[in-house]
């Protein structure tokens, strides 16, 4: 049915209406897409923080052990020693007898604390390099752990006898901890760690020194008079290892053919103190 009312001018502006109103919903179509899109480029980038930021932590224990001579001693130690003095007599003739071997003995036994090891300090300088191997001849030429050892340096001031003497009225006897001597021993280690997830870096490394066993063993030992000695050299035992607990950022969904393991070549230098208990003169003031 025609409009003889209507004009072809007004006509034309509502299908013109009509046309922007059809632009401005496709327009609106388009803007809730990109921001659906962004919504799930901001889900997934959150999903992919929260894997690399995955924290795990592994405990990793490093032996090492030194043994070395020292000749050097702050105080000599006191050993215990069983000395016997034997005093033969001329033989008596008899009738009825006749004496093969006469002997007057005098065994005299001393004994002392044994020596014991304190650690005193260490420092720990270490290289760390954390590697993804891809090639299997670059991970057979890997070098393996190694354990390097050097000799005990005494680091004490030598203490001269009758330093400290003083009048015999003024001094007391007693039993104290002496330091017989310190010592500084070097360690070269080189440690390798194998991850089995894919590792983006390492957090943080927590270490420590445990001693599992010292012993200071006294293989030469000197006489210079009636019932007395001194130990001229001795060997300095200790065994231990390097407490290490390793947090490392990992990347646990993602499959990966490559091996990730950590290098570390450490130098562990340690200060040893050998203590003994013995009988010493304190001066009363």
């Amino acid at each position: 049915m025609n409009k003889p009312w209507i004009g072809k001018a007004l006509w034309d502006e509502i299908h013109k209406y009509k046309d922007l109103n059809k632009q401005d919903n496709s327009r609106e179509r388009i803007v809730k897409k990109e921001e659906e899109v962004c919504e799930v480029k901001k889900e997934n980038a959150t999903s992919e923080s929260q894997i690399e930021s995955s924290v795990r932590s592994m405990v990793v224990k490093t032996p090492f052990s030194i043994i070395s001579e020292v000749s050097s001693f702050k105080i000599f130690p006191k050993i215990n020693i069983k000395n016997q003095e034997a005093f033969v007599f001329q033989n008596e003739k008899d009738v009825g007898r006749h004496e093969l071997d006469s002997k007057l003995l005098t065994t005299v036994q001393q004994y002392h604390s044994e020596a014991y090891c304190e650690i005193v300090s260490f420092n720990l300088h270490e290289k760390r390099v954390l590697m993804e191997l891809y090639n299997k001849k670059v991970i057979e030429n890997i070098e393996e752990n190694k354990v390097e050892t050097s000799s005990w340096t005494p680091i004490h001031s030598i203490v001269l006898e009758g330093e400290n003497e003083g009048e015999i009225n003024n001094v007391i006897t007693a039993k104290l901890p002496i330091e017989i001597g310190k010592y500084k021993g070097e360690i070269i280690l080189r440690e390798k760690v194998v991850f089995k997830e894919k590792v983006i870096g390492i957090k943080e490394v927590e270490q420590e020194i445990v001693l599992t066993k010292t012993e200071f063993l006294v293989p030469k030992v000197i006489k210079n008079g009636q019932n007395t000695f001194t130990v001229e050299k001795g060997s300095l035992f200790v065994e231990g290892y390097i407490y290490q607990c390793i947090e490392y950022i990992s990347e646990q969904s993602t499959f990966h053919n490559n091996v990730y393991q950590l290098m570390q070549n450490i130098v562990l230098e340690l200060v040893i103190q050998v203590i003994q208990e013995q009988e010493v003169q304190v001066r009363i003031k």
